[in-house]
């Protein structure tokens, strides 16, 4: 078994993969600066399998002793999503794209065999067709800005150590370390908690991945690096694109007493449908959720009273007045 770095190992999608990882077997080192939740890393603290660092990234003496005996590092910390890379652009350039290039460059020095980054389907931006990973990207923010600029750097600059890209479709699902402004999120919470959604172009597509899911990729292609090292890789499934209105339709389905406002204008332009036979084709996984899925786990969360106030700000990566770098919240 594999001993694996995980940046940001106590965010929504770090702590996930840090949990899954445990139960492939793997030893885990996870690092982060616990921003929102402080207790989140408690989760697993009593697997001898487990240590965990409250740390930044960007302190090069840290990452330097973090990668000592590591296998694998998956790269997942960030200023994460549309609004808040817009609205601390100097800080998403020093954390998404410096410490990540010297992260990488640090890897590769001390004997790391793969490194996995965690990128974004949002660098397509905005896509003529079926976007594939030789689609030609169009970041339209800060955040994907910057995933590109490490892409970039990976693919053309890196020698000494081998890579794998992981483009993520937006997530969804429950965490320990629960997020509302991602769009399935935001939407049945809000939907539950106001009665209310405002769906801003409700027409445009976007492909949607459940946040186990993306762990169970990431453990194949450590379960199989040598075969699939220093390739791009969209994350998702077929028949997970979907367009903002059939999100509203499936939570309506759930919570139907609640009013939908539909605005054909807005100013997040992203609109892209993404193509995921690259991914089948080298791992063959089937999906074990569907948006709807994810729909029915958040109004479960919120029916048992697991989150005490859901407009808690720990819940969100900027503020609870912005959801998922797109005007689609009710509070927008």
């Amino acid at each position: 078994m594999a001993k694996i770095l995980i940046t940001g190992g106590a965010g929504y999608i770090g702590n996930v993969i840090s949990s899954v990882a445990l139960q492939n077997g793997h030893n885990v080192r996870a690092i982060d600066l616990l921003w929102f939740e402080k207790d989140i890393p408690m989760v697993h603290m009593s697997n001898p399998s487990y240590e965990f660092t409250r740390g930044d990234i960007c302190d090069e003496d840290l990452v330097n002793k973090m990668l000592e005996g590591v296998d694998f590092v998956i790269h997942t910390a960030a200023i994460v999503g549309e609004p808040a890379t817009k609205k601390f652009p100097d800080l998403t350039k020093k954390i998404n794209q410096d410490a990540s290039l010297s992260l990488i460059k640090k890897a590769g020095g001390a004997g790391v065999k793969g490194l996995i980054f965690l990128s974004t389907c949002s660098n397509y931006g905005i896509a003529d067709g079926i976007a594939t990973e030789d689609t030609t990207l169009q970041p339209l923010s800060p955040y994907s800005e910057t995933k590109v600029n490490v892409e970039k750097y990976l693919m053309n600059e890196v020698k000494g150590l081998d890579w794998v890209i992981c483009r993520l479709s937006t997530v969804y699902g429950v965490s320990p370390r629960m997020r509302f402004d991602l769009t399935v999120n935001d939407f049945t919470m809000n939907a539950y908690v106001n009665k209310y959604l405002d769906v801003f172009m409700p027409r445009s597509y976007r492909p949607y991945v459940h946040v186990f899911d993306v762990a169970r990729v990431l453990m194949n292609v450590i379960g199989s690096f040598e075969q699939v090292k220093n390739n791009v890789f969209n994350v998702g499934f077929e028949g997970e694109n979907y367009q903002k209105i059939q999100i509203a339709d499936m939570v309506k389905k759930y919570i139907p007493d609640i009013k939908i406002d539909i605005v054909e204008k807005g100013t997040d332009l992203r609109d892209y449908q993404v193509d995921f036979s690259k991914l089948k084709k080298y791992f063959d996984l089937e999906k074990t959720h569907i948006v709807e899925d994810g729909v029915k786990e958040v109004v479960n969360l919120l029916e048992m009273g697991l989150v005490a106030d859901p407009l808690d700000s720990s819940y969100y990566n900027t503020t609870p007045d912005i959801g998922d770098g797109e005007q689609n919240a009710t509070r927008t």
